[in-house]
């Protein structure tokens, strides 16, 4: 009998936390959260949002504490321990992404985002209807009478681009320093931005988790999102560089003070959370 969840692509979440550090750069965190009461609600609206999904969480943990440990393990998922220090964290993460398979998803997941409960939903739809997000190529015409003229026509990609989702709209992206053209997405039921910038929490296909080992296991040297940024995505053409998107209103928050994503009612849920896992 065909189990409901095979309907979906399957994701391998690698939810990796380390209770022992609040903020790695001493940012402060909202609604006068301590760090283990964060890392809490943040897991479990990830593991409400997976429910009826094709989905798998394995917690790597950093020096976890006992506390930790038990309320991972009592969620019956895979909990893998060790002392690694963030950067060796993030090399870990890309190790174990190595062990699924190519036509299955990866999330690398920090243990600082908040989700929506529909964030697993938009984003199977996206996976899904992935072969809609196509930019396009970029033409000139001219206007003859009552005809356009094609002149010509650069495709950005040679065959489809790669995709990396990243589930957090941040607040910058509006300011009119960053605030820079995109290609604009729509899925059946969501809308997605093309973004240049990420962090180390996004998803992406475990074939190009492979193909592009190298460039993940580099920045993690420091953390350093920007090289990762630079290394693996493109702003106009795909043939070697990935596209990313990142939903429109965000699927997830990152629990830091200034960085909180627009339009959605974070401490409500927060606080709904909060109450379940105390």
């Amino acid at each position: 009998m065909e189990n409901a969840t095979d309907n979906y692509p399957r994701i391998n979440i690698i939810f990796r936390s380390c209770d022992s550090v609040t903020a790695v750069h001493h940012a402060p965190r909202p609604f006068n959260l301590d760090k283990k009461t964060l890392i809490k609600i943040c897991f479990k609206s990830l593991h409400n949002a997976i429910q009826a999904y094709n989905c798998r969480i394995i917690v790597l943990g950093d020096n976890l504490s006992d506390e930790m440990k038990q309320f991972f393990l009592s969620y019956n998922t895979e909990l893998r321990e060790g002392i690694f220090g963030n950067d060796n964290s993030i090399r870990e993460t890309v190790k174990i992404a190595q062990e699924f398979n190519d036509d299955e998803w990866v999330y690398f997941c920090e243990d600082d985002y908040l989700h929506t409960p529909d964030a697993i939903h938009k984003i199977c739809t996206l996976i899904k209807e992935k072969h809609t997000v196509i930019p396009p190529s970029i033409t000139i015409k001219k206007r003859l009478r009552k005809k356009e003229l094609t002149l010509l026509s650069v495709p950005r990609f040679m065959s489809e681009p790669e995709i990396t989702i990243f589930p957090a709209d941040y607040p910058d992206r509006y300011n009119i320093v960053h605030n820079r053209p995109r290609f604009i997405f729509h899925t059946s039921d969501s809308h997605w931005r093309q973004v240049t910038d990420i962090t180390f929490t996004f998803l992406m296909k475990v074939s190009s988790a492979r193909k592009h080992k190298n460039t993940l296991i580099k920045a993690a040297r420091g953390a350093n999102d920007r090289y990762l940024s630079e290394k693996l995505l493109s702003r106009s053409f795909f043939f070697t560089k990935m596209l990313c998107v990142s939903p429109l209103p965000s699927l997830s928050t990152h629990m830091h003070t200034h960085t909180m994503s627009p339009l959605v009612h974070w401490e409500a849920l927060a606080m709904a959370l909060k109450n379940k896992v105390a």
